[in-house]
């Protein structure tokens, strides 16, 4: 399969859009990103896969903390931000009323749909990204918040029409 094919169908596989950020004020750095998911439950781990080009890899790696914010809907402004689609850079684009802290001074959006404060534990090195597994410390959600969803260069997001089922299953028969 070329690049080119598998970057288009994996276009269309919708996916949580996150804010990875990392560092104290004034040193803060942060990215967009989608490919976030929850790793394991004992200890509760999560894994995201980062660019090793990307700025913010290598403070990721060098604080050892990291924090996960998933996006709202009216988050859509920050997700340009912090993938480079404005002329801010580091420090600059963490807004005060936005953005509070950690214990580990990792940031935490305040309005995210949830916030996850990680102790970075594993480094693996893969292609030209790399998995970044955190342990989840401490975290934080909101349960009205709706989340931001990208898929197939569009921001979507879930709706309360959507089918209510149940995913157990009652009788296997």
């Amino acid at each position: 399969m070329t690049p080119q094919a598998f970057r288009q169908l994996m276009r269309l596989h919708p996916a949580a859009v996150n804010i990875i950020a990392t560092g104290k004020t004034p040193h803060r750095t942060g990215m967009t990103v989608s490919a976030f998911m929850s790793l394991g439950v004992e200890p509760p781990t999560v894994v995201c896969a980062i660019n090793r080009n990307a700025f913010s890899y290598a403070h990721m790696a060098d604080n050892q903390v990291f924090s996960v914010n998933t996006l709202a809907v009216e988050h859509i402004a920050l997700a340009k931000l912090f993938a480079g689609q404005a002329q801010m850079f580091g420090d600059e684009r963490f807004d005060a009323q936005e953005w509070a802290q950690f214990d580990s001074g990792s940031p935490s959006l305040r309005s995210a749909v949830m916030s996850l404060e990680c102790r970075l534990i594993r480094q693996v090195q893969e292609s030209t990204h790399c998995l970044m597994v955190g342990e989840v410390i401490s975290g934080c959600y909101n349960d009205a918040a709706l989340p931001l969803l990208y898929r197939d260069g569009q921001w979507v997001t879930t709706s309360d029409d959507l089918l209510m089922v149940s995913v157990e299953a009652k009788d296997m028969r």
